[in-house]
């Protein structure tokens, strides 16, 4: 509780004057979210409402959980009088019954309230884009609204912009989301109304005629152009000018030795036996590129990570040069995983050479922070099948919300004038990324996108809506 406490030192005291209560437009704080499907330690949920009460919050508290007795039983402070919401997104009226029923066992009489009244879904990598029938999430508003109130989860669609994405679990395999957080709501990533904006809106006026309504805003969405790449340099050749390395006798995690996001570059150097030695990484995450002298040996993820390698040394060196670059993915953000092992990103094991795992180890924790973009020397030499960086340059007349077409590129990161716009990756689904008029300037600009695949790119592509890849399975 010691870092929820420093949390809310910062955050509560920010946002007690904007209660309802003094003016403002907050008119209830959430307690916890979806506690019940990982926890039943009342204690906790006791101490969270008394420290958020602590910092002078007055408004009503909630807690929101599935519409399931076991999870509400467990993720609820019904017994003392804390309200209880739902998050659902279908069967409405069923949903809302079990919730009704959960409130009479504790002798409650409350509105009927769905917090996150589901009107889409997120999606992941490699894995077809998910969508909900808009006349289907219009008949299921106007269900809910005659049994109670709702909160659509998403309204607008947004973005996880940088590292911030999350990421599933189904087994024993981690599934990263995407940048995009679209989620197939009412208005898309860049805020545009969809048909489920029109529908949902003649569904609430059907229950709730007397409510004032407005036709939607819009906004300009341009293609602003195609501009060559100025400058390129490979990330090995340039690592040394962007930061210190930091040597330990065993691999560190990047909690350890950085901001736990991004990616580690774990260099260490081998004896040359002069013949193919096996090489294989020891409890490793998420994903990682292997090279030696340089070269791409290997790209390991997910049931591939962690298999065994043979690595072959140049005849004329005494030692191999090995570097291995870790990428967080993003951490599991729903279920049992929330406290596994997995969560800590990089090496968390080892690295053996043979059967014994190597000792002596430079770490070097890239975060594409701007301190770290400002000091990229694009003249340390350029080896596209490296992981590199890609250096834009371009003038704009006039700015507005566009997307960047990253069909062309293999995997990495896009920077806009020093922002982490977030990832791309040609497994699809999502094949763009979005860029807000904010983020961009009249004038020079420049733009850096960091590619781990070895794919060279030349050329920078603005476009006016998004690319999407049809991928033909099921969602896992």
């Amino acid at each position: 509780m010691e870092k929820v406490k420093n949390y809310y030192t910062v955050l509560l005291p920010k946002l007690a004057p904007l209660q309802v209560s003094q003016g403002g437009p907050v008119i209830m704080m959430q307690i916890e979210n979806e506690y019940g499907s990982y926890g039943m330690e009342k204690e906790y949920l006791r101490q969270t409402k008394q420290l958020i009460e602590s910092f002078a919050i007055t408004i009503p508290l909630f807690t929101s959980d599935g519409s399931w007795p076991e999870v509400l039983d467990a993720g609820t402070l019904i017994e003392d009088d804390v309200f209880v919401t739902g998050n659902f997104g279908s069967h409405s009226k069923e949903n809302a019954n079990v919730l009704k029923t959960f409130m009479q066992q504790h002798g409650k009489n409350w509105p009927i309230m769905c917090m996150e009244y589901w009107d889409g879904w997120f999606n992941r990598w490699n894995e077809p884009i998910i969508k909900r029938d808009a006349q289907d999430l219009a008949n299921e508003v106007k269900e809910m609204l005659e049994v109670g109130s709702l909160n659509l989860y998403m309204f607008h669609g947004g973005t996880n912009f940088g590292f911030y994405n999350g990421c599933s679990a189904r087994g024993m395999l981690d599934l990263p989301q995407v940048t995009s957080y679209d989620y197939d709501a009412l208005l898309t990533e860049a805020g545009e109304p969809t048909e489920k904006y029109y529908l949902v809106q003649q569904a609430i006026k059907e229950v709730c005629p007397d409510v004032w309504q407005a036709e939607p805003r819009t906004k300009k969405i341009s293609a602003l152009g195609n501009y060559p790449v100025t400058e390129s340099v490979s990330f090995f050749k340039t690592k040394d000018q962007m930061m210190a390395g930091i040597a330990s006798p065993y691999p560190l995690t990047m909690e350890n030795i950085s901001t736990g996001y991004g990616y580690v570059l774990y260099s260490a150097q081998w004896k040359n036996y002069q013949h193919k030695n096996k090489l294989r990484l020891v409890e490793t995450s998420d994903r990682a590129h292997i090279y030696s002298d340089g070269e791409h040996q290997a790209t390991q993820y997910q049931e591939t990570l962690g298999e065994e390698i043979m690595i072959a040394g140049q005849k004329e060196n005494e030692v191999i040069q090995i570097d291995v670059l870790v990428e967080n993915l993003g951490r599991v953000n729903y279920g049992a995983k929330l406290n596994g092992p997995e969560q800590s990103k990089g090496i968390r094991g080892g690295i053996m050479q043979d059967i014994h795992f190597h000792q002596g180890y430079v770490h070097y924790p890239l975060t594409l922070e701007k301190e770290q973009l400002e000091k990229i020397d694009y003249q340390a030499g350029k080896v596209p099948e490296q992981p590199s960086f890609y250096q834009f340059k371009f003038d704009l007349a006039e700015t507005a919300d566009t997307f960047i077409d990253c069909s062309r590129y293999g995997k990495g990161v896009v920077i806009v004038n020093g922002i982490n716009l977030g990832r791309y990756w040609n497994q699809g689904p999502l094949l763009t990324l979005y860029c807000p008029k904010s983020f961009l300037k009249q004038g020079e600009n420049e733009l850096v996108i960091f590619e781990t695949e070895g794919i060279e790119i030349e050329e920078l592509c603005f476009v006016d809506m998004p690319k999407e890849k049809v991928i033909d399975r099921p969602n896992l």
